[in-house]
C-alpha cells in the first residue's frame, strides 16, 4: 500500500467538504437551464430525435447515452432543467472524484479541496457538462477508470483491472475515443514497471468484458457498413481545424484555466518525478501520450483530451499539499485558491450562459477569445460556438412554419421537410410538435439512416442547402435535379448564432422529377 495513512475524522471532515464542493458545481451548471437565457444546444435536438429512433448504434455516436435520454424523458421530460440533470450531476461526481482520487493518493484535505475545486473551474467541464451529450458521460467514466488505477496499485489488487474493461466497455458504447485512454494507457504500461500488469490475466481479462459490452455497437456498425468510420474521417478532413503545435498548447491552457496550471503541472511532476508518484508512473505518460498526439496530429479540439485532467488535478492536489506544508509556504494556498476563483470567474461567462448574449459578446471581444474550433468561415460566430448554437431555434422553427403556410392545403397535405444537416432537422422536430408541419428528412448522420422521404414527394421546405446570405443562389446538385421549380420563399435571420444560419434561404420545391429513393446515397453527408 502507498499513500499517507489518514485519520477517520480527517476523511470525514474532507467528505465534507468534497460533498460541498461536488453539491455546489450541480448547482452551478444546472441553473442557468432555469434561466432561459439560453435555449437547447444544437447537439441536445438531434440527441433527442435519435432518443426517438432507439438503435444499437448511430452515424456520429454509439448509444448509451441516448437510451440514458431516452430513460430521462420518459421519467421527467425534456425540458431544459429535465436534460441538463444529468450532465449536472455528471459534473458534480467528477468534482468529487477528482479530490477522492486525490486522498488516495495522499492528498490531506487542502490538496483534496484543491485538485476538486480546480475540476469545478476548468473552463472546459463548464462546457462538456452545460448540456446533454455523451461528452459528461465520457469524462465521468474517464475518471472512474483513473480511480480504479489508482486502487490497483495502492491496494495492490490487479482483479480490479475487471471494473476498468466494465467500465471502458460502457465508455464504448458512449463515445468512442475512450480509445484514446486505452492507448495512452498502453504507452503508459510500457514506459513503466506497471508494465507487469501485461502479464495478468486480469488485464486481458478486463479486456474480453470491454469488447462483451461494446458488441451491440460492433455489431451495429458491421452491419450498417460501419458509418463512423466515414463519419470520422470525414470529420478530420473536412471539420477540425488544423491547429499548430503552440495554438495547441494554449487552447489546452485555456481549457483547463490558466490558473490550474501550476496545480495540473505539478500533478505531471508528482506521477513522472516523485517517489511517493513512483508507483502511479503510468498514469503522468497517458496526457503525455495524448498531448503528444494531438500536437503531432494538430487537432483543433481542446475536449479531446479533456477527461486527462481530472487525474493530472488529483495528482497535483497530491504533490502541492506536501510542498505547501514547508515553512514559509503556508500563505500560497489562499493566493492559489484566490487566483483559481479569480481566473475561473473571468473564463466562466465565455463556457457558461451566464449573460445576456450581446453582453457575452462584448465580453468575448474584450477578452479577445472567441475560438474557432471548425473549418469554414460559416463556423464563426461573435459567441463561442458552444454558445451559439443554443440560439436562434424558435425563430427558425417560427420562419419555416411561415413558408409551410404558404404552400396550398392539398400540397401541404403531401410535403415534407428536407433539411441539410440535423442541425436543422433537429430544433424542427421538437419544437414543431404541434404545429402541424410536414415531416422532416435530412441526408445529415443519422437522419440519412431515418430516410428517404416516400416517394412521389410532390413538394418540399428545403432548408439549409445553399449559401447563407446569397438568396439568389439555387440550392446546388444533386437536389436541383430532383425538382422543376425551385423558389426563395424566406430568409432566416439570426444574430447571434453561427454565421451558417444567418442570412440563410428557405426554398419551396416543386415539381418532382426523379425519385428520391434513388437520389438518396448522393446526398449522403456523414460528418
Amino acid at each position: 500500500m502507498t499513500g499517507a495513512v489518514t485519520s477517520d475524522h480527517e476523511n470525514h471532515r474532507a467528505n465534507r467538504v468534497l460533498l460541498g464542493l461536488a453539491l455546489a458545481y450541480f448547482l452551478l451548471a444546472w441553473i442557468p437551464s432555469f434561466a432561459g437565457t439560453a435555449g437547447y444546444f444544437i447537439d441536445e435536438t438531434y440527441f433527442i430525435a435519435c432518443s426517438e429512433r432507439l438503435a444499437f448504434g448511430y452515424v456520429d455516436q454509439p448509444p448509451l447515452s441516448i437510451l440514458l435520454l431516452r430513460l430521462v424523458r420518459a421519467s421527467i421530460g425534456d425540458s431544459l432543467p429535465a436534460l441538463r440533470l444529468v450532465p449536472s450531476v455528471a459534473g458534480a461526481a467528477v468534482v468529487f472524484l477528482t479530490g477522492f482520487i486525490a486522498r488516495r493518493l495522499g492528498a490531506d484535505t487542502f490538496g483534496q479541496a484543491l485538485a476538486a475545486g480546480t475540476a469545478m473551474l476548468a473552463p472546459v467541464y463548464h462546457v462538456l457538462f452545460g448540456y446533454y451529450s455523451m461528452n459528461a458521460l465520457s469524462v465521468l467514466l474517464w475518471a472512474v477508470c483513473f480511480w480504479l488505477l489508482v486502487e490497483i496499485e495502492r491496494r495492490d489488487e490487479p482483479r480490479l483491472w475487471l471494473g476498468i474493461g466494465a467500465v471502458a466497455g460502457l465508455g464504448l458504447e458512449n463515445k468512442h475515443t475512450i480509445v484514446l485512454l486505452a492507448l495512452g494507457l498502453a504507452v503508459g504500461l510500457l514506459l513503466t514497471p506497471a508494465r507487469r500488469h501485461l502479464a495478468s490475466r486480469w488485464l486481458w481479462l478486463g479486456l474480453g468484458i470491454a469488447a462483451l459490452v461494446a458488441l451491440p455497437n460492433l455489431l451495429w456498425q458491421l452491419a450498417h457498413g460501419w458509418p463512423s468510420l466515414a463519419f470520422y474521417r470525414n470529420a478530420d478532413a473536412y471539420k477540425n481545424v488544423p491547429t499548430a503545435p503552440l495554438e495547441v498548447l494554449a487552447q489546452q491552457l485555456l481549457a483547463a484555466n490558466p490558473a490550474a496550471l501550476p496545480v495540473w503541472l505539478a500533478g505531471l511532476g508528482f506521477f513522472l518525478a516523485t517517489e511517493r508518484g513512483r508507483p502511479y508512473r503510468h498514469l503522468g505518460w497517458i496526457y503525455v501520450a495524448l498531448l503528444v498526439l494531438l500536437l503531432v496530429g494538430q487537432k483543433s479540439r481542446p475536449d479531446r483530451i479533456a477527461a486527462a485532467y481530472t487525474v493530472l488535478f488529483a495528482g497535483g492536489g497530491a504533490g502541492i499539499c506536501d510542498w505547501l506544508r514547508r515553512p514559509g509556504m503556508r500563505w500560497l494556498r489562499p493566493a492559489q485558491v484566490a487566483v483559481l476563483l479569480l481566473c475561473g470567474a473571468a473564463l466562466a461567462p465565455l463556457s457558461m450562459p451566464l449573460l445576456p448574449p450581446r453582453l457575452t459578446a462584448r465580453y468575448a471581444a474584450a477578452l479577445g477569445v472567441v475560438p474557432q474550433i471548425e473549418r469554414g468561415e460559416d463556423k464563426r460566430s461573435l459567441l463561442p460556438q458552444w454558445l451559439a448554437d443554443r440560439y436562434g431555434w424558435p425563430a427558425l422553427v417560427d420562419d419555416v412554419e411561415r413558408v409551410v403556410r404558404m404552400l396550398e392545403p392539398a400540397e401541404r397535405s403531401h410535403a415534407i421537410i428536407l433539411a441539410a444537416s440535423y442541425g436543422h432537422a433537429g430544433p424542427i422536430e421538437l419544437l414543431g410538435r404541434g404545429r402541424n408541419l410536414p415531416p422532416v428528412y435530412s441526408p445529415h448522420n443519422s437522419y440519412f439512416l431515418w430516410g428517404p422521404p416516400p416517394d412521389p414527394v410532390d413538394v418540399a421546405v428545403v432548408i439549409g442547402f445553399g449559401e447563407p446570405g446569397a438568396t439568389g443562389v439555387i440550392p446546388e446538385e444533386p437536389l436541383a435535379s430532383l425538382f422543376a421549380e425551385i423558389e426563395l420563399a424566406r430568409v432566416h435571420d439570426c444574430e447571434w448564432c453561427m454565421r451558417w444560419r444567418d442570412g440563410m434561404p428557405i426554398w419551396i420545391a416543386r415539381g418532382p422529377t426523379s425519385s428520391f429513393r434513388e437520389a438518396w446515397p448522393d446526398l449522403m453527408h456523414f460528418q
